[in-house]
């Protein structure tokens, strides 16, 4: 498969706000609720997407040739590097309803782990539930800043796939949805 198959192939399985664009920067979907780029501005992702494409990785040659552990362990649970996927919420919205299975069994193959979100829809949770639960708790559901009983009940529904840790989404406190 090429790239441009690829892409073409992608467009077809997207939600209704990402556009499958070449490069994800944020600036197709800059302002639009859900979004990537939607908070504040609307220009966090071109920020971050701009911000990651200074940064080089500089392969030094003065050391010997030796086998490198890029493993981490993290709340007892050892990954094969210390590279997580990042969490998305509403994924069906953007990027289509397989997003959760595919992404967090992929990293999970990978030796990874996958950071899955959040929504106002109860089933967003449930979903992200049910993909860690198939992949044996092997992803952080990120749950977003609610008030304190939404917060219980999306925890309770995450217990149930035994996921290793539970993370808060704090910077989505800002959304107009949570205010």
């Amino acid at each position: 498969m090429t790239y441009e198959e690829m892409m073409k192939n992608a467009k077809t399985c997207m939600g209704p706000y990402c556009k499958a664009c070449d490069a994800c920067n944020g600036r197709v979907c800059r302002n639009q609720m859900p979004g990537p780029g939607a908070k504040g501005t609307g220009d966090n992702a071109i920020r971050n997407y701009d911000k990651w494409k200074e940064i080089r990785v500089n392969m030094d040659c003065l050391c010997r040739k030796v086998d490198t552990d890029t493993s981490c362990t993290l709340f007892g649970k050892t990954f094969q590097y210390p590279i997580f996927a990042g969490s998305v919420g509403a994924v069906n919205l953007h990027y289509g309803d397989k997003y959760n299975d595919i992404l967090v069994s992929g990293c999970a193959k990978a030796g990874i782990a996958a950071f899955t979100g959040d929504g106002t829809n109860p089933d967003v949770v449930k979903a992200t539930a049910k993909a860690i639960a198939k992949a044996e708790g092997l992803g952080i559901p990120t749950i977003k800043p609610w008030n304190k009983e939404t917060i219980d009940e999306k925890i309770a529904l995450v217990r149930e796939s035994n996921a290793f840790a539970i993370a808060m989404d704090i910077d989505a406190a800002g959304l107009p949805f949570l205010k």
